[in-house]
């Protein structure tokens, strides 16, 4: 499961000639969502988790969350460093393969999980960040520093290669372009650790009295909280769809969720209208046949 950075380099296809160093509107917009997007990915991935799930290890050989975040934490710094180290490379003339098209297309490359590969000594995780917590704010604090840095720069980031790769050369802002998709890459990996950790019930709300018609404002009030809660659980991954039936007269709602047991239990019990007694609910083991 662990991958190294001289993958990603193979990866790279080699740079032709010819255009300008600075990135336009599109390049820098690609860049900044790219960042964005998979930051917002991976705090999402670390997000609610118990210290058990925080260190699982599926197998001796096998990362943990703790362990993957970390890989892509210290790969943040490193890869912003290299981008800004290659600019201090004599410049070139602009490759004619330098277009968002090859850069998307790497992109992909690095994110496919087909292909694995030991990572290199500096980015072997050491379990510094005991929780998830620590995590986030590190990662954050480091991206939030690549994107700040993107949105300014003027460098010329197509005209100043690293040539020593095994691809040959890769100008700067292949490497940011690297940056973020090594996080989302190893967000993927967090997700395959934590499907070994989870398992998926059903939760089945049923009105614990009377009918719809028969609520009160107060009731009501504690309905609108109830889906509010649904939607914070579903913002962390826990919960995968929910929704109603449209009996009028007995309606039932169903929510799939993502959790261990005693994780789910507690979902249920802690739902504002099962607290209030306007729902009752009860909770089984799930297995999804089609999706």
């Amino acid at each position: 499961m662990r991958t190294s950075l001289s993958f990603f380099l193979l990866a790279a296809l080699p740079l032709a000639a010819g255009g300008a160093g600075k990135m336009n509107d599109a390049e820098r917009d690609y860049l900044i969502g790219q960042l964005e997007q998979s930051k917002k990915a991976m705090l999402s991935s670390i997000q609610g988790l118990s210290d058990a799930q925080w260190r699982f290890k599926p197998a001796p050989a096998v990362w943990s969350v703790q362990e993957c975040a970390e890989h892509i934490i210290l790969a943040e710094d490193l890869l912003l460093s290299m981008a800004q180290q290659s600019l201090t490379s004599p410049a070139v003339v602009r490759a004619a393969t330098a277009n968002l098209d090859f850069y998307k297309a790497f992109a992909a490359k690095v994110e496919d999980r087909s292909q694995k590969a030991k990572a290199p000594e500096p980015l072997v995780p050491s379990q510094r960040f005991a929780t998830p917590a620590d995590a986030a704010r590190e990662f954050t604090a480091r991206r939030d520093k690549t994107i700040a840095y993107v949105r300014a720069s003027q460098d010329e980031l197509f005209l100043h290669t690293v040539t020593g790769s095994p691809a040959g050369p890769m100008d700067a802002y292949q490497f940011l372009v690297l940056l973020a998709a090594h996080s989302a890459r190893h967000t993927a990996q967090i997700r395959e650790v934590e499907s070994n950790t989870k398992a998926k019930f059903l939760a089945v709300y049923e009105l614990a009295h009377g009918t719809p018609d028969q609520l009160k404002p107060a009731d009501i009030a504690v309905l609108q909280q109830h889906a509010e809660y649904l939607k914070s659980l579903a913002a962390k991954g826990v919960i995968t769809f929910a929704g109603r039936t449209n009996n009028p007269t007995q309606p039932r709602g169903y929510v799939e969720l993502n959790a261990t047991e005693s994780e789910a239990k507690a979902y249920i019990d802690n739902d504002p209208a099962v607290k209030a007694g306007i729902f009752r609910s009860t909770l089984e083991s799930f297995t999804e046949a089609v999706h």
